[in-house]
């Protein structure tokens, strides 16, 4: 049986080959993609969005319009010196299939009304504010959620947003404060894991010639544009947790977040008044790579 998902996402680099996997491996069904504004701002992440799905063929699966800004405080400057200002660095993507539709945490919640309960997990791969937005205007569909998957937050790595904090999680840690206290199944997957699993130059080079691999040795390529030999496979640990969960390490820690100002802002604090959530700590990097390749044949 195919699990059942929804990609809670800001395409993006790293979400661009989560989803290429998501849709490539035959064993999620996605129901369909919410954007949120993340790095690039909204109206870019959901072009993108649904310009893979038009790579995939897949114009059944929606595309709905989240949140642009985060719950409280205001946008962080948009930095496009990883992604670039179009979020693939220049890759052109086919025009979306279908038109995006607004409404994320509405339709999030509807989708989990009619289903099965704990039979759709939420796959977070970008700052909270959709979950959040979910979580406290329709509380009646937490206990509805199989699992939220997140890829966020650092615990003993250097962060990527200020010296203890991850971009997501900076974003918006009022909605970090929420999800994790939502009640509702939580995996944190931070950056002390995914920097481990790292694709190499020679990986790159033996994707295969799919569609979806062509395009992901693409993305992997505009990586490593600065001469890195391996690029670190954040987003689609995600993936790979929701489907083998076994390849990763995971214990239950009280998680708080720091709802300060920058740089410390979305630290996340290990206290025991926090939330207990499952943590990702460790990883079979080969196994987690091998497992990964199978979603572009």
């Amino acid at each position: 049986m195919k699990k059942r998902v929804i990609i809670d996402t800001d395409p993006g680099l790293d979400d661009a080959l989560a989803i290429l996997f998501a849709l490539g491996c035959g064993r999620f069904e996605v129901l369909g993609l919410t954007t949120v504004g993340g790095n690039i701002g909204l109206d870019r992440t959901t072009l993108n969005a649904g310009g893979l799905l038009a790579v995939m063929e897949r114009g059944d699966i929606p595309v709905i319009r989240g949140s642009d800004v985060p719950l409280t405080r205001e946008q962080q400057d948009i930095i496009a010196i990883v992604h670039g200002a179009d979020g693939l660095k220049g890759i052109t993507l086919p025009e979306p299939l279908a038109p995006a539709s607004d409404g994320a945490s509405a339709w999030i919640a509807s989708t989990l009304a009619v289903a099965e309960p704990g039979s759709i997990d939420i796959l977070a791969l970008g700052p909270l504010t959709n979950i959040a937005h979910l979580v406290t205007e329709h509380p009646e569909v937490v206990g509805l959620i199989g699992e939220i998957i997140v890829m966020g937050g650092t615990l003993n790595e250097p962060g990527n947003s200020g010296p203890n904090s991850e971009f997501n999680f900076a974003t918006d840690p009022e909605a970090v404060s929420v999800v994790l206290g939502s009640g509702a199944k939580v995996t944190v997957v931070p950056l002390d894991v995914t920097r481990k699993v790292r694709a190499q130059l020679a990986y790159v080079e033996a994707l295969p010639d799919t569609p979806h691999g062509t395009l992901a040795r693409e993305v992997l390529g505009q990586y490593m544009q600065d001469g890195r030999q391996s690029r670190a496979l954040h987003d689609p640990c995600v993936m790979l947790l929701a489907l083998e969960p076994d390849i990763f390490r995971l214990e239950k820690l009280a998680l708080d977040v720091d709802l300060g100002e920058p740089p410390d802002a979305g630290r996340l604090l290990v206290d025991k008044r926090g939330s207990l959530v499952n943590v990702a700590l460790g990883v079979d990097a080969e196994r987690a790579l091998a497992l990964l390749r199978t979603g572009f044949v």
